[in-house]
């Protein structure tokens, strides 16, 4: 399914990932500094979420922000940010799913997992799955995560343990599924990425592994069977370098049994949900992410 953006500000966010953001990636050499530049700037130029409280909170042993929307239909969600696994955080991300939690009514919890270079892989994914273990014990938990935090979503899958139950459905915004770079997403989409750049991606990917198997479906999603498929939504920015991720994912997920919904907006850069508030291709989709979260609240 494809979705068409309308509003004015939809014509001026993909020039601002092109002209401002993926220069920035591309030359910002310290990784504290980039991590910065993207919490303040996406903190700042997404909208304030009215209707949802926020509080610091601990699950698993697990630091983050629990959002609390006024309007809650008793589903619980876990988000896990995107930012190639070595920036992005509950700041960068705060408004922006606080606008998912409303929409879904959902409490939502959204970790501080820990980041490369200091902490590479598995540190994300076990603090992943620490989270949700601790969500879990108390009932069905819904997942959703963007880019980075998509491929830890469905590593989650590969990760679950003998009797801790599968998520009740996942939403995957344009996630990374396959670490293994050498299957060209980033040359064949050179003139229709419009936020990463190639050369930001694979210092992100590296930094990640350090060293570590891609061929390991904890890292890799793609990279063996999904022992589960729960109900997914899939959301990408058509042309985008993850486009192939999207769609080989939702393969995946069929064949594992999973009924998978994808959909994809032309004319918007990677995770352009990030402008909730500001942007009716953002609004459009959180609100397609709500609807889907709601139908699936146990």
């Amino acid at each position: 399914m494809t979705t068409a953006p309308t509003g004015p500000g939809d014509r001026i966010w993909p020039h601002y990932a092109a002209w401002v953001q993926r220069p920035v990636l591309a030359l910002t050499p310290s990784q504290k500094l980039l991590r910065g530049i993207f919490d303040g700037t996406t903190f700042l130029l997404a909208k304030r979420c009215a209707g949802v409280a926020a509080t610091r909170s601990r699950v698993g042993g697990v630091p983050g922000l629990c959002l609390t929307p006024e309007n809650g239909a008793g589903g619980r969600l876990l988000y896990l940010h995107g930012g190639g696994f070595t920036i992005g955080s509950s700041t960068s991300h705060r408004h922006m799913v606080a606008h998912i939690a409303r929409a879904a009514g959902c409490t939502t919890f959204l970790p501080d997992y820990r980041r490369a270079p200091e902490y590479p892989f598995p540190a994300a994914l076990d603090d992943t799955r620490a989270a949700y273990a601790a969500m879990a014990a108390d009932g069905p938990v819904m997942v959703a995560g963007d880019s980075a935090g998509g491929a830890l979503a469905l590593s989650l899958l590969h990760a679950l343990g003998s009797g801790t139950p599968p998520p009740a459905a996942l939403v995957l915004l344009s996630p990374v599924a396959d670490l293994d770079l050498a299957q060209g997403s980033f040359q064949r989409s050179t003139d229709t990425e419009l936020l990463i750049p190639e050369g930001w991606a694979r210092r992100a990917v590296a930094a990640y592994l350090d060293g570590h198997d891609p061929a390991d479906p904890l890292a890799s999603p793609l990279a063996a069977p999904f022992p589960c498929a729960p109900p997914t939504l899939i959301q990408y920015a058509s042309g985008e370098a993850l486009e192939p991720d999207s769609l080989h994912t939702a393969d995946a997920l069929r064949a594992a049994g999973g009924p998978v919904t994808v959909e994809a907006t032309p004319g918007v850069a990677h995770v352009w949900h990030l402008h909730a508030g500001r942007s009716h291709a953002a609004d459009t989709a959180i609100a397609r992410i709500g609807a889907f979260l709601r139908e699936h609240t146990p």
